[in-house]
């Protein structure tokens, strides 16, 4: 019997990750069809008008991918080590790019 992809638990973090690739992704692989087509829209607008606003909104999409379990609740994360892990992961991200640009 077939399943449903849609049925299928991503972790959290694997959606972070892939919305840092690119912005939407990870919540479309969580399921949430139409919040991921409004982010990547969203940050794609911010991009295009100019790379600091795309860049902002690409971090709250990819907090939104990360805390989001799309039940009404915001707390992704189930151990500290895992909120640790991904706000490392983000502000190295951020480090990158600062370094990088300047």
């Amino acid at each position: 019997m077939d399943q449903n992809p849609v049925d299928n638990k991503v972790d959290n973090s694997i959606a972070a990750i892939w919305s840092m690739m690119l912005p939407g992704l990870g919540q479309l692989l969580k399921g949430q069809i139409m919040p991921g087509i409004f982010w990547a829209l969203l940050v794609g607008f911010g991009y295009f008008g100019y790379f600091w606003p795309g860049l902002f909104l690409h971090g709250l999409c990819i907090m939104d991918a990360a805390f989001n379990k799309g039940e009404n609740s915001w707390i992704g994360f189930d151990t500290i080590y895992k909120k640790i892990g991904f706000a490392l992961l983000i502000l190295a991200l951020l480090a990158y790019i600062v370094i990088r640009n300047f």
